[in-house]
């Protein structure tokens, strides 16, 4: 095993940030500042109504997003849940197919206001694309990690 320069490592995190692009619901392309600054804000703004925090991901980006649900209710105070049990997954894809893992449980428990987080390495996920317009038809906001 070589050793670890922590210099590099840090140097190499910190451009890292530098490459991160964002864009708007529009396809407009915003700051990283911005964009978490906005994120914030609508997140936040969901204790005032009382709406949720809904994440979606496969594999590792379930992990995250289980990890940011119990973060959201935990640290935030904000009602928040992730759709990657496996009872429910296995369920939705042997009784409706794995595209549609996501967007069934969204069809029933999301509520218009609610904000959907769906995370996605490849951001053509066609479970998670299905369950953006699940959300999406119901009346929520989507912040998407890709």
């Amino acid at each position: 095993m070589g050793t670890i320069n922590i210099g590099e490592y840090f140097n190499d995190l910190s451009r890292l940030f530098e490459e991160i692009q964002v864009t708007d619901g529009k396809g407009k392309t915003i700051g990283l500042t911005t964009a978490l600054e906005d994120s914030i804000r609508i997140i936040s703004a969901l204790t005032s109504f009382s709406n949720k925090v809904i994440l979606i991901g496969n594999g590792g980006s379930a992990a995250i997003a289980s990890h940011m649900a119990v973060d959201f209710w935990k640290n935030g105070g904000i009602k928040s849940t992730a759709f990657n049990d496996s009872s429910l997954l296995t369920c939705l894809g042997n009784d409706f197919g794995y595209p549609c893992i996501f967007s069934k449980p969204i069809e029933m428990f999301a509520d218009k206001g609610d904000i959907l987080i769906a995370i996605s390495s490849s951001g053509r996920s066609e479970n998670i694309l299905n369950g953006v317009r699940a959300a999406e038809s119901k009346g929520c906001r989507v912040i998407t990690m890709s």
